[in-house]
């Protein structure tokens, strides 16, 4: 089964959910272990870009995802930060082995994208909330939204 991205009524105004909606479409396509990772998600995804007053909603269903603009349900996940840190998300380096996040000095490519993001999280201008509850979840979402394989 071929994994579907869809767009709910009104998401095509979001420009910062457009753009996350087709880099998953892209790595959906070009690469087969995120296709499963995206197929074993069943979670909501809440994201706020503070900067721009806007926030989006990513539904997976076990293959399925629909984009929604603003909050919809109670989400599982919520990352809040600038626009910038949620695109970096995608830039967040991968360990070959398992498709872990590399954390620190394992992290030999993404060493920038890591500083930055550790830095963002440690001064509070990222948040992730639902961390502790569901790390599965946020971890098969950073391989999903990868631009590495």
């Amino acid at each position: 089964m071929d994994p579907i991205v869809d767009l709910a009524p009104g998401a095509e105004d979001n420009a910062l959910a457009l753009e996350i909606a087709d880099r998953i479409r892209h790595n959906l396509a070009h690469s087969r272990p995120k296709a499963a990772d995206f197929r074993a998600m069943r979670a909501s995804v809440l994201m706020v870009a503070q900067d721009l007053g806007e926030s989006f909603t990513l539904r997976f269903d076990h293959g399925r995802l629909t984009v929604h603009d603003g909050g919809v349900g109670i989400p599982s996940v919520t990352f809040c930060g600038d626009a910038d840190a949620l695109r970096r998300l995608s830039d967040f380096p991968l360990t070959r082995w398992l498709r872990l996040p590399a954390l620190g000095p394992f992290a030999r490519e993404g060493r920038d994208t890591w500083r930055l993001l550790a830095g963002m999280l440690a001064r509070g201008d990222l948040k992730v909330y639902g961390l502790l509850a569901h790390p599965r979840t946020v971890v098969h979402l950073l391989r999903v939204l990868s631009a590495r394989d």
